[in-house]
């Protein structure tokens, strides 16, 4: 009796882990932080909890330079987060036993962050416990602008039931692997049962590679096999598996136009954990940044390569013969330094964010990244950071991604239970259209729509026209073979409902970011409002106007340059269209007012 109710909970345990997953809900970035946000360095925090995502200034003592991994509960609550050289708990102090990751020359010389792309990810323990796994790999000192290599692949096992829940790194630096395997791209993926986890190790120059299981017993190297070709000399870069777990894709460069760069495609069997069908494909194309990610969809994957970012189609017959330019770099620096592209993180509200290789201020975005170009819609310096960021991305495994329902390791009795979600953008033409973007997971086989407005939809992500104004709850049921769940949002288009005392966001709908700010600050429109058209007017401290300018629900990049240092007053109003009366009920409606600070 004792040991099937200890069954019973741990199978009630992994039913909970399959309903919740908000564990990359914080992405965290930036330098060492200092008391004084103004300066330009210090931590970021982008929160996902928020829609569109709440970004602000973080103290937080910690500088990531390239090494970047966090967790959350399901909750989305954070937990803790390394830079590959320590680990700090949620309060931002170092953890228990959490300094001195990855021994070596290099650490002990490094004040920075590890410099390593997908130098470490975090996965939950599948014994359902409240620790983690936090895999890691290091570097020699010696190689690091020569041979791009590394000589072990360590595991730290976290508990955070710890010190009141700050946690504790109970085992540190246990070696898996010791081999010279390529540098960095330390990238998982969940086993087909839905519980356990895969890691990809790849020895270096050589088409061996490790399998890693973990499982509720721990982590068991299971030795190496060969597939496929070797890649000469793999650098820089970034690895992923598909969202579906179906491919295993790596961007390897070498860094010089004289040098052929790969992309390497596989098929991933999320049962054994092999690899097969290996898809190389080569280009020369100068670069010293790049990386590689993934649609939600796991239809196309963007690939990265300093001044441009190609789309390629991993449903087409010949993947080589797909590609297209998603964008090519603009020009656009932040000071002196250019915003190039470098690494890729799919995101939770379905959006795929990129860093620059250098310290800028700025995130690229695709904001459709299910959709062919130029449907993808690449926005290049999209996102205004409030603090520097350098070379850094955080990295996380899908962890929305089931067991694979009917393989023959699909043994647990754990199924793909539902779970509704979605994203809206509004038409940059007709305000009253507005695109829905499915991001619901665990397999849903059809999508209920209802509008609010009595109209509904059984697409995916359709696009609806909303005839007038008003205050309109919109709702979403998914469902497959194991259940349904419903996802609803409040949406207020127009200023109509401005009178409605009860159906007014409780939020405010304006914010702005960073704040101080330098060459650019994000004004944000959010808490379900879709303007009719939003203008922003910035006026000097004697009522001068210095900038106006339409802004879109979400993030609108507002532009600094040309304005002067100093202290300004702005005022964001909904307005009727132009040349156009306001209809009755209809009204000009301030969203909000406030203070910027510009500095140098």
């Amino acid at each position: 009796m004792k040991k099937r109710l200890v069954y019973f909970l741990f199978l009630l345990l992994c039913l909970l882990e399959c309903s919740a997953q908000n564990r990359d809900y914080i992405w965290l970035f930036g330098y060492e932080s200092t008391n004084n946000p103004n300066t330009g360095w210090g931590g970021t925090i982008m929160d996902f909890n928020f829609d569109p995502p709440n970004i602000h200034y973080q103290h937080h003592n910690m500088e990531f330079n390239q090494t970047n991994a966090s967790v959350c509960n399901e909750q989305g609550e954070l937990q803790f987060y390394t830079n590959g050289k320590w680990v700090a708990s949620h309060n931002h102090q170092p953890m228990w036993n959490g300094l001195g990751l990855n021994p070596g020359q290099y650490n002990d010389d490094s004040d920075d962050g590890y410099f390593m792309d997908q130098g470490a990810i975090i996965v939950p323990h599948p014994d359902g416990s409240n620790r983690y796994f936090l895999f890691h790999s290091d570097r020699d000192y010696a190689d690091l602008y020569i041979e791009q290599h590394t000589d072990h692949l360590y595991y730290s096992l976290i508990d955070m039931d710890y010190d009141n829940g700050n946690g504790i790194v109970e085992d540190k630096n246990t070696i898996i692997v010791e081999d010279t395997l390529v540098i960095g791209k330390v990238t998982t993926v969940r086993h087909a049962n839905g519980r356990d986890w895969w890691l990809v190790a790849n020895e270096y120059k050589k088409n061996s590679y490790y399998r890693i299981l973990v499982t509720p017993e721990g982590v068991q190297n299971l030795g190496t096999y060969q597939v496929g070709l070797p890649v000469p000399l793999v650098g820089i870069g970034q690895a992923t598996f598909t969202p579906d777990g179906t491919k295993y894709i790596r961007n390897s460069l070498v860094g010089t136009i004289e040098d052929t760069d790969y992309l390497d495609i596989f098929d991933f069997d999320r049962c054994t954990g092999f690899l097969s069908n290996h898809k190389q494909i080569k280009y020369i194309h100068e670069a010293g940044a790049g990386g590689v990610s993934v649609s939600p969809n796991s239809r196309f994957a963007y690939v990265s390569h300093q001044k441009i970012v190609w789309q390629y189609d991993l449903w087409a017959d010949n993947i080589a013969s797909s590609k297209v330019v998603a964008a090519e770099y603009d020009g656009f620096t932040d000071g002196n330094i250019p915003t190039h592209f470098h690494l890729g993180q799919a995101a939770p509200d379905g959006k795929i964010y990129l860093d620059s290789p250098s310290g800028v201020h700025y995130l690229h975005v695709i904001h459709q990244p299910n959709l062919p170009y130029p449907d993808c819609m690449v926005e290049q310096h999209g996102i205004t950071l409030p603090t520097y960021n350098a070379a850094s991305m955080p990295n996380f495994p899908n962890y929305r991604l089931g067991p694979l329902d009917g393989s023959p390791c699909d043994t647990l009795g754990l199924n793909n239970y539902p779970v509704a979600k979605y994203r809206y953008d509004q038409d940059s033409i007709n305000y009253l259209r507005v695109r829905f973007t499915d991001l619901s997971y665990y397999e849903p086989s059809a999508w209920a729509w209802d509008f609010g407005d009595g109209t509904s939809s059984i697409q995916s992500s359709p696009t609806h026209q909303f005839l007038s104004d008003g205050v309109y709850e919109v709702c979403l049921t998914v469902s497959n073979e194991n259940g349904e769940d419903t996802f609803c949002s409040t949406l207020q288009l127009g200023t109509s409902a401005a009178t409605e005392q009860d159906k007014r966001p409780s939020q405010p709908v304006v914010s702005v970011f960073p704040n101080p700010a330098q060459s650019a600050t994000n004004f944000r429109i959010g808490e379900g409002y879709l303007p009719r058209q939003a203008m922003l007017t910035l006026r000097t401290t004697t009522g001068q106007v210095v900038l106006t300018q339409r802004l879109m629900p979400g993030w609108s990049v507002v532009g600094l340059e040309g304005i002067a240092p100093g202290l300004y007053f702005w005022e964001v109003r909904d307005a009727c269209l132009p040349g156009q009366a306001c209809l009755p009920g209809q009204a000009e409606r301030v969203l909000g007012t406030g203070k910027l600070v510009k500095v140098d």
